[in-house]
């Protein structure tokens, strides 16, 4: 048996369930339905996928090259391929720097005084600022912003407010 027709055996099968994997995930993250396991199958699979597909063009080439012949098969994949390299060259308008959203509302929310807060954790700016000092975060005041007070990189902001909710 050659090693063409081993790898067609699961090239096709392959490609078809890591679609379906990626789709699937991919639909319900859409509708905001995910899940922390959801979201390692859909970029865990995905990443097998990109070698399944890569594996399936390899084993199909000759076919594959008959496409480049076809003008509306040409078009539609330079049209997805400009459609997935416009994706990352864009700017992007709402995280102007890209990254997860929750670290956008933890450095928004850093960016508040202790007195701002303070209600949040059931408190006033003063007895905030006082267990802040207490926890190490020296010139703590209520005016104080955390971002001020532990930095504005989202470990650290996490930590400040893990003190302020104790």
């Amino acid at each position: 048996m050659s090693t063409t027709s081993t790898l067609r055996k699961f090239a096709t099968p392959l490609t078809v369930g890591t679609f379906l994997v990626t789709g699937v995930t991919g639909t319900l993250w859409y509708f905001h339905i995910v899940t922390d396991a959801g979201r390692w199958l859909h970029e865990i699979i995905g990443l097998a996928m990109m070698a399944a597909v890569g594996l399936h063009l390899v084993i199909n080439w000759r076919a594959f090259l008959t496409y480049f012949k076809r003008p509306i098969a040409l078009v539609l994949m330079l049209g997805f391929f400009a459609l997935t390299i416009g994706g990352y060259v864009m700017p992007d308008t709402e995280q102007a720097g890209g990254g997860r959203p929750g670290f956008a509302a933890v450095q928004m929310l850093g960016a508040k005084d202790l007195a701002t807060l303070a209600p949040v954790f059931d408190t006033d700016g003063d007895a905030l600022a006082a267990k802040m000092v207490a926890a190490g975060y020296k010139g703590a005041t209520p005016t104080s912003t955390v971002i001020d007070l532990a930095g504005a990189e989202p470990g650290r902001l996490m930590g400040a407010f893990e003190v302020m909710g104790k």
